[in-house]
């Protein structure tokens, strides 16, 4: 039956005007026996060094918890001792408030322009509104910056308070002898996407 079968063959091949001694070329995995044995073998000498680095890993976390990590008995805490009342101080006399509050230098709505508005956020279509708290300083720069109402987007909320520390410009607060004072303001921001 074999031979009918490679006569078969050999008639297809020279129909289709090829070589009909020609024989198929042997799979790339015959006669390589040896070499594949040898593949594997590394396969398998790589994935048990894996695990055992692993293994070593986990037992160094057991050990750093079971030594560091437990809890300890602690003694209980003493009975808390009752001392009498203290006297309720007197209110201060005054807090120091500013005559004049700090304004800005312009309007805050330029420094918040098209271009200020994060390419990221504009890829992504983020908008919100977001309130800051800045401190201006004597010399009507803002000194620092923090988020009170978050937009829901961190990319506008730390834009918010990068071009408020950059570009923000204020006449700083007075206090009643018209001397400049450091002093707090929240400036609120709506980020809306800028349309072409």
């Amino acid at each position: 039956m074999d031979d009918l079968e490679d006569l078969a063959r050999r008639q297809a091949r020279a129909q289709n005007g090829l070589d009909p001694s020609h024989a198929r070329p042997q799979p790339w995995f015959v006669g390589s026996g040896k070499g594949l044995m040898l593949l594997v073998l590394a396969l398998v000498a790589v994935l048990i060094g894996l695990r055992g680095v692993t293994t070593v890993w986990l037992a160094q976390d057991a050990w750093r918890w079971w030594t560091h990590g437990k809890p300890k008995m602690v003694a209980p805490a003493p009975a808390p001792v009752l001392l009498p009342p203290a006297p309720i101080a007197a209110p201060p006399a005054a807090i120091a408030s500013p005559s004049r509050a700090a304004t800005a230098k312009g309007s805050p709505a330029a420094w918040f322009g098209a271009e200020a508005y994060p390419a990221e956020a504009i890829r992504n279509e983020e908008e919100g509104r977001t309130v800051s708290r800045i401190l201006i300083g004597r010399d009507g720069r803002v000194r620092s910056c923090g988020i009170v109402t978050l937009s829901g987007h961190p990319r506008l909320d730390a834009a918010t308070c990068d071009i408020l520390v950059r570009r923000g410009a204020f006449e700083p607060a007075r206090d009643a002898a018209g001397r400049a004072i450091e002093a707090t303001r929240q400036i609120p921001v709506r980020w809306v996407l800028p349309h072409d």
